[in-house]
């Protein structure tokens, strides 16, 4: 049945499947295991094209989920929209502070269809917590993983807590954390062998729940008389799937398996057949009628046997010193692996409430403490979601030794000794590392790092970033991992890793061309639905950060996702 848009224009259907790649896809259709996906490209090549239905949707620098969805909701590039990781650096202070929507400047694409009288729902769309004050009549936003509850989703964290409630009463919460993911991370115990064997089981059940609790809000939503013009909705079990079985799923894997279980080298699989459902099941709901698309935030790849310690690189190369004997990042790395790895959330989320210490300030010490600010020019924060180098630069930074005329100089020297950087046989570690002026444009340049860095891939594999182990002596710069520590956790990264392109099909009538990035899937999508292609760049708000019990669980979720170490 054909269904208007509740303001006489186009309607449109988003499902995102988080960090899906084509090269995971086109198997598997080819295969038969997702037949809905299989119908989409042929009714999209038959629609006409000079290209090959499906194609590859640009991602972020770096390619994470909070800048690309950041991109994704606004029409903007992070130096525009100034969301770079899940983290950021403060001004003038070697420390950090967690990242949320306050964070972001520029309006949201359902923010400015609900403006202008729109009806939507955005359910599970990543770095939108808080949510954003939206008319309670047009529908509904439920943020992604970055809502800070231990117990799930729930009524407060929604835009509209009444509609969340009414809905949850039918359908049961959008989301519930019932996979202890810090077991995954125990790589030696059996309690990682525990959490793969009911893994695959268990995010086949939050995609049913997301998906049962998507088509009820639609159902309330009609039912009160309003029909969305605009409908998003984010899986980020296929994200979490593949950081974790893709050396089961990949065969070709340097951190491949050969004894994995059969359940195992599946379970990436059957995670896309039931998101294949589910998407087929949202697109009948919605009205085959209405412009549909796919599409995701990043790629997705595998990992190399190599873990990289950047700090210790510049160590080596004389740009950064250790104080000596400093216990300061030992101490604090400590504490945060006691009150993020061991304790549950809700206990976790007690200890920062109670001491009044904030999860920033010991992920801060953790990166930071123990350097030698008086012999130190360069620094990184090692953090495989955002690598890159800090200059210490004098009158900007705390302890700055860096003066402001040897700011080019120093920031070369850090870019040189990270291109020479070479494994035993001659091949690069790091495949570009490029001044963030050079990368980034916009008012929020600044908050990236002065140097920013990009991995490079090993046979089609790539490294890992992670904190040097100072405490154990530091190292080498680079280590090759064995035996148990290849299926990743404190230390050894993931084994599946984020790639620059995402996916991209659209589908109806007036389905728009494929954007040249993710920046512009909401200008392709506002004409569609009545609305001016560029959005506002407007100032955002001051950012409101979280307490310290809401930075604890943010903290103890990312650490359970892979994202902090």
């Amino acid at each position: 049945m054909s269904r208007p848009g509740g303001r006489g224009h186009g309607r449109a259907l988003v499902v995102g499947f988080d960090g899906a790649d084509w090269d995971v896809l086109r198997p598997l259709v080819a295969a038969g295991r997702m037949p809905h996906l299989a119908g989409w490209l042929r009714e999209a090549g038959a629609a006409g094209g000079a290209a090959p239905p499906g194609a590859r949707l640009p991602s972020t620098t770096p390619p994470m989920s909070f800048p690309a969805w950041s991109s994704f909701a606004t029409g903007l590039a992070p130096g525009h929209h100034g969301v770079f990781d899940f983290t950021q650096k403060l001004d003038g202070a070697w420390r950090l502070r967690f990242v949320n929507a306050t964070d972001r400047r520029g309006a949201s694409l359902w923010g400015r269809l609900a403006a202008a009288g729109g009806a939507f729902l955005c359910l599970g769309v990543p770095a939108t917590f808080p949510a954003e004050p939206l008319p309670d009549r047009h529908g509904l936003l439920v943020p992604g993983f970055d809502a800070p509850v231990s117990t799930g989703s729930d009524a407060r964290a929604a835009s509209d807590p009444a509609r969340y409630a009414r809905i949850a009463r039918r359908a049961g919460p959008w989301m519930v954390p019932d996979l202890d993911e810090r077991a995954r991370t125990a790589w030696r115990s059996r309690a990682a062998g525990a959490w793969y064997a009911r893994a695959s089981e268990v995010l086949l059940g939050r995609i049913d729940r997301k998906t049962g609790f998507a088509l009820e809000a639609l159902r309330q939503l009609r039912e009160e008389g309003r029909e969305p013009d605009l409908m998003v909705v984010v899986f980020s079990e296929s994200d979490t799937a593949a950081h974790h079985f893709w050396r089961d799923h990949d065969p070709g894997s340097p951190r491949h398996d050969p004894a994995a279980t059969l359940a195992r080298r599946g379970a990436l699989a059957a995670v896309y057949e039931r998101l294949d459902a589910a998407a087929g099941a949202l697109r009948a709901a919605f009205g085959d009628d209405a412009t549909c698309v796919l599409l995701s935030d990043h790629g997705q790849g595998g990992a190399s046997r190599r873990v990289l310690h950047l700090n210790r690189r510049l160590a080596d190369c004389g740009l950064l010193a250790r104080a000596p004997r400093s216990a300061a990042g030992r101490g604090a790395r400590l504490a945060r692996d006691t009150a993020l790895r061991w304790l549950p959330p809700r206990a976790a989320q007690a200890v920062f409430r109670r001491a009044r210490t904030s999860a920033a300030r010991l992920e801060s010490a953790a990166r930071f403490g123990g350097v030698d600010w008086r012999r130190t020019v360069a620094v990184s924060e090692e953090a495989n979601t955002q690598p890159g180098v800090w200059i210490a630069l004098r009158g900007r930074e705390a302890g700055g030794a860096v003066a402001p005329a040897d700011y080019e100089r120093v920031r070369q020297d850090v870019i040189d000794a990270l291109l020479d950087w070479k494994l035993e046989g001659g091949a690069p570690v790091i495949a570009r590392a490029r001044r963030r002026e050079e990368v980034y444009e916009g008012p929020f340049v600044p908050r990236a790092p002065d140097v920013v860095v990009e991995l490079a891939l090993e046979d089609g594999y790539a490294h890992s970033l992670v904190p040097t182990p100072w405490h154990e002596g530091g190292g080498p710069a680079v280590r090759t991992l064995t035996g148990g520590e290849l299926g990743g956790g404190r230390g050894c990264g993931l084994n599946g890793t984020h790639r620059p392109d995402g996916i991209w099909l659209a589908l109806g009538a007036a389905r728009p061309a494929a954007p040249a990035s993710i920046a512009g899937v909401a200008p392709a999508l506002a004409p569609l639905l009545g609305l001016a292609a560029a959005g506002s760049d407007h100032a955002a708000p001051a950012p409101a950060p979280y307490d310290a019990a809401q930075e604890g669980l943010v903290a103890a979720r990312l650490r359970a996702l892979g994202y902090l170490e």
